[in-house]
């Protein structure tokens, strides 16, 4: 985390003293530490001692280091076909979890990949190798001394891992931003609302689903049609929002609990839905906007679980809850309180030791500060090295 100037409290007139030094009182140096530790507890919420690497291949937040890897051409910022610059120091794209984004990439630019499924921390792999002088490996793997030559085969990689989004494939810049970004449930990338074009009202649906993917994946068309409605693209963007008409429940769905979650459903070898598409244009592009609760009528007919597995997108029909960071519980105290809490955990003996060094150190400090008190005199840092540098000698 990058700190300025703007983000400390800067002294005031009243911190100035006669001889023109800079000097902190014991207040303002209060109030910039609790600054600071909120903002850290807001930056950095979860713990980050643990790397996801063991739990496999899960959804979570995910992140890219731009310094230990290196985007191909097209895709550096600034850069023009006619650069002299070649791709051949280009690497392939690597992502990483949370831990790993602060404990081994800690200055590095690192950019935020939000959440992305079934995907394995990259960090100290083939894929993404820390700086020789920093070790090359991942400080959270140490362990895994052949990591260094694996790679995470069934983790998949876009053009996020370079920082760009969009159909427009344009770099994320948070300040420049002006409109909404909408995540595709699918794929995981963002859109500007804009490249999308028209958009039902935020209370018509839940989730959406890109042209690309409901392209790739025909399954996705094969949604009750009362949980869904089509986005048209004309000329690259969605010109009208359409009810489904085409797609509509046969009577074995009647014979279904659609309350039930879909990967519970008995399977049918009739599809749920009839695969009647002479309504939609195979070749006209669309979105889709999928109604809250849409997941209980995606049809788990056999063919359709069939091309649902191949495909990896059994999210369609299973939980797909997000592996969060641990929430670090020391996040909501002081430095102080934390070391109060250390304290009480030390065995009996070593607390009453480090209890009567501290209680020491303090009454001395006191008897060191009071002619400062009495006199009005500001306390410089000076005064402060010469308190501890009597208290190492004996004095």
């Amino acid at each position: 985390m990058d700190v300025t100037t703007s983000d400390l409290a800067l002294p005031s007139a009243s911190d100035i003293d006669e001889d023109g030094e800079e000097v902190v009182t014991a207040c303002s140096f209060l109030v910039a530490q609790a600054d600071l530790e909120r903002e850290a507890a807001e930056v950095l919420p979860g713990k980050f001692d643990e790397c996801t690497y063991d739990k496999g291949y899960i959804r979570q937040p995910l992140y890219a280091c731009l310094t230990c890897t290196h985007p191909p051409l097209k895709y550096r910022q600034g850069a023009t076909s006619t650069d002299p610059d070649s791709d051949s120091d280009s690497t392939d794209p690597a992502g990483m979890c949370y831990s790993c984004s602060i404990e081994c990439h800690t200055g590095h630019e690192v950019i935020e990949l939000f959440t992305k499924r079934q995907f394995r921390c990259d960090c100290g792999t083939k894929r993404l190798l820390l700086p020789a002088e920093q070790g090359a490996g991942c400080r959270l793997k140490s362990a895994r001394t052949m990591l260094a030559t694996l790679e995470n085969a069934n983790n998949v990689y876009n053009h996020n891992f370079w920082g760009m989004y969009c159909s427009c494939d344009k770099f994320y810049v948070p300040e420049n931003e002006t409109g909404v970004m909408i995540q595709c449930y699918v794929c995981n990338d963002w859109y500007h609302d804009s490249c999308i074009g028209q958009l039902p009202s935020e209370d018509e649906y839940e989730d959406y689903v890109c042209r690309a993917c409901v392209s790739k994946h025909p399954v996705l068309r094969y949604i009750d049609s009362t949980m869904l409605r089509y986005g048209r693209v004309e000329d690259g963007q969605v010109s009208r929002i359409e009810p489904a008409t085409s797609a509509k429940v046969t009577d074995t769905s009647k014979e279904s609990n659609t309350d039930e979650p879909a990967s519970k459903r008995a399977r049918s070898s009739m599809c749920r839905l009839r695969r009647d598409t002479s309504a939609i244009d195979a070749q006209q592009p669309f979105d889709l906007f999928l109604a809250d609760g849409w997941k209980s009528h995606v049809c788990t007919c056999i063919d359709c679980m069939r091309e649902i597995e191949a495909n990896r997108l059994v999210f369609l029909v299973e939980e797909d809850e997000v592996v969060e960071p641990e929430n670090d519980e020391a996040l909501g105290e002081s430095l102080y309180e934390s070391a109060m809490k250390q304290l009480r955990t030390m065995d009996h003996t070593r607390a009453i030791d480090a209890a009567s060094a501290y209680h020491s150190l303090s009454s001395n400090l006191k008897d060191y500060l009071r002619p400062f008190a009495a006199s009005g005199k500001i306390v410089k840092p000076q005064d402060i090295q010469a308190f501890f540098e009597q208290q190492r000698s004996g004095h």
